[in-house]
């Protein structure tokens, strides 16, 4: 898990995934856009990282279905830890309905990610 450095004007994104090759993609991508983005190698990984970044944005990847249930999980611990976080997924359109909840599902696509995530969040970066 590494930070990024010279990025403290961005929300800082804390990113776990299902599949880390993926997840070490978009992190790559989202950096390229001036996102501070620290990796977690597991879900479950992402708890003490939201306990050490208070204010940091949330995301967990989710590339299988049978991902989705220990995603979720992760998920409610964290937002039961502070119910004000932002907690979201990446995820495709076949797993929008499958039980994901959260404060919402983005793209994983890399370029529609970011444009998301600005829209989403105002105009940052």
């Amino acid at each position: 898990m590494e930070t990024d450095p010279d990025t403290s004007d961005l929300p800082l994104i804390l990113l776990a995934s299902d599949e880390l090759r993926l997840a070490s993609n978009l992190q790559r991508a989202l950096r390229q856009q001036r996102f501070a983005v620290v990796l977690a190698p597991e879900y479950r990984d992402l708890e003490s990282l939201a306990q050490s970044h208070h204010n940091a944005i949330v995301l967990l990847e989710v590339s299988r279905h049978q991902s989705v249930e220990a995603a979720v999980e992760t998920a409610m611990r964290i937002k039961r830890s502070n119910a004000s976080r932002f907690v979201g997924y990446l995820a495709d359109r076949l797993l929008h309905n499958s039980g994901l909840a959260g404060d919402g599902i983005f793209p994983r696509n890399a370029q529609h990610l970011t444009e998301a995530l600005r829209n989403h969040f105002g105009r940052i970066g």
